[in-house]
């Protein structure tokens, strides 16, 4: 029956990782119906050849399932059967009493012949990853098969029918997430890319998902080791391991795992959703109010994940209130940096005077690579818990306190809309006919890309300088999408240059005209060509 029904479902499913869940699933079927059905068999001999049967059986499917998820080569497969059949005739063997040989030396070859057939599957289970996840994987399941099949051989630990459903409930897990971890991960890829206007968030939403489906996976695996293979007395005797024993604090192995646990767990949780917060913005709105909303989000959820570790780790207000009484002054003074960065980062969200995605300037020098401007002036990137993240039109990604953004006066280029007016001197020379030299720049910004029809650009007479006529050309532009100031001013340049040439105006140079107040006598030596070579 339950045969059938596997074949009739794999004919309608087309992903081998789901054919791979029937078949396991299948398998467990059979363990527990073979031991149900096993209890009607009077005779001890048969009944334990019907378990043992079963138990080939189930072993079978959950070999098949591994092998159709990773599409193996012909050799696991065998290797794999043809040792399950051998543990099979042998302990049939040992039932029927035929080859009159001592039980304990069948017994042993039993899981001998068991411990070869379940091999190939470490190496096949490790392939359905990708990348250093696939070695790291690899090792820790040897390591581990190796470690328990020794024990068993060694008769340290017994397994039963609780155990061979623990195994085979493992093996649906790990399929599941091996599943998950790749093919159901490229297919999230795909669609938050699409969605996405950065394929930066969207890795990082990949990379915290995989994380987070990790940490489910390893608490799966700890319900079912601890549910079918009884080891909560390891954890009880990791409970007991005590770094900090105090009447007031008490900090064991286990609060610490545990406290890394929740950390890791919460952080991926938070970046998750702080991502699909953004994601729920259009897409019109997505880089700055999303951003920003992402930003607050982070901030106020990392205290959440403090006090969750702190409290895992059993350090509550009851422990921290008399530490911080002790050490009042010197705590003060060294966090006073740290939460002056922390509230200021609250107060730029709550504010609004800056979002992510606003240009911006800081009355702040930051050598970069050569660069030695007097002020920052980029884009912002991220409000984080400390620092906000702008990033140069050099790409240049520089980390600035968030207290400075409170303390120093901040130029927003884009806070209400993003935009602003370029002003560019132009000097002449002064027999330029200042008519032809306003029409000259004017058709050059009206035909420069970028620059914006309204409000009308315009062409200022500044000023009678020493050496030229000084033009301002005054013109509009978006500057979230011109943001490289230098380039348009570059473009400018090179256009008003070829232009005014061709119209015949003078592009002049300093010049100076010297007048000496008393008559002056010039001597010309005369040199004796003679003597001076």
């Amino acid at each position: 029956m339950i045969q059938v029904i596997k074949v009739l479902l794999q004919k309608r499913i087309e992903n081998r990782f789901l054919k791979a869940l029937v078949e396991s699933l299948s398998g467990i079927l059979f363990f527990v119906a073979g031991f149900s059905l096993s209890r009607l068999v009077s005779s001890h001999v048969f009944k334990f050849v019907f378990e043992d049967f079963s138990i080939l059986i189930g072993s079978v499917y959950l070999t098949r399932a591994v092998f159709i998820a990773e599409q193996a080569s012909s050799l696991p497969r065998i290797t794999t059967f043809f040792f399950l059949v051998c543990a099979f005739l042998t302990s049939t063997l040992s039932h029927l009493n035929v080859l009159k040989v001592d039980e304990n030396i069948l017994y042993f070859l039993k899981k001998f012949f068991v411990v070869l057939s379940f091999l190939p599957l470490v190496g096949t289970l490790s392939s359905l990853l990708k990348g250093t996840l696939r070695s790291v994987v690899f090792t820790a399941l040897l390591v581990f098969y190796v470690t328990v099949s020794a024990l068993w051989l060694s008769g340290f630990i017994v397994f039963d029918l609780r155990a061979l459903i623990g195994i085979a409930l493992i093996a649906v897990v790990s399929l599941f997430y091996s599943f998950v971890e790749t093919r159901g991960m490229e297919y999230v890829l795909l669609y938050f890319e699409k969605h996405f206007f950065r394929k930066r968030d969207a890795l990082v939403l990949i990379k915290n998902l995989k994380l987070f489906i990790t940490l489910l996976f390893v608490v799966a695996l700890k319900v079912i080791l601890e549910q079918f293979f009884g080891i909560e007395k390891f954890f009880k005797v990791m409970r007991g391991i005590y770094f900090i024993e105090t009447d007031l604090l008490k900090i064991s192995l286990y609060n610490v795992i545990l406290s890394v646990y929740y950390a890791f767990l919460l952080v991926s949780l938070l970046n998750i959703f702080k991502k699909l917060v953004k994601l729920y913005f259009p897409k019109e709105r997505r880089t700055i109010e999303g951003g920003s909303a992402e930003a607050l989000i982070f901030n106020i959820g990392i205290l959440f994940v403090v006090i969750v570790v702190l409290s895992s780790l059993g350090i509550t207000w009851k422990v921290l209130l008399p530490v911080a009484g002790t050490l009042g002054v010197g705590i003060g003074f060294g966090l006073q940096t740290i939460m002056n960065n922390y509230l200021s980062g609250f107060i730029l969200l709550f504010s609004k005077k800056l979002k992510i995605g606003d240009i911006v300037e800081l009355p702040i020098s930051v050598p970069t690579l050569g660069n030695r401007d007097r002020n920052v002036f980029g884009k912002i990137e991220d409000i984080g818990i400390l620092s906000t993240l702008i990033r140069t039109n050099d790409g240049v990604e520089i980390a600035i306190p968030n207290s400075s953004f409170i303390s120093s006066p901040i130029v927003n280029f884009s806070h209400h809309d993003s935009l602003v007016r370029l002003r560019i001197p132009v000097g002449v020379a002064y027999s330029s006919n200042p008519d032809t030299v306003r029409r000259v720049i004017l058709s050059v910004i009206e035909n420069m890309p970028g620059v914006l029809k309204v409000p009308r650009p315009s062409v200022w007479f500044w000023e009678l300088g020493d050496s030229a006529l000084v033009f301002v050309a005054s013109f509009w532009i978006d500057i979230r999408r011109e943001i490289k100031i230098e380039e348009v001013r570059s473009r400018f340049y090179y256009a008003v240059w070829k232009e005014l040439k061709k119209a015949g105006v003078e592009i002049p140079f300093p010049q100076n005209d010297i007048w000496f107040k008393n008559a002056l006598k010039v001597e010309i030596e005369k040199f004796n060509r003679d003597e001076d070579s």
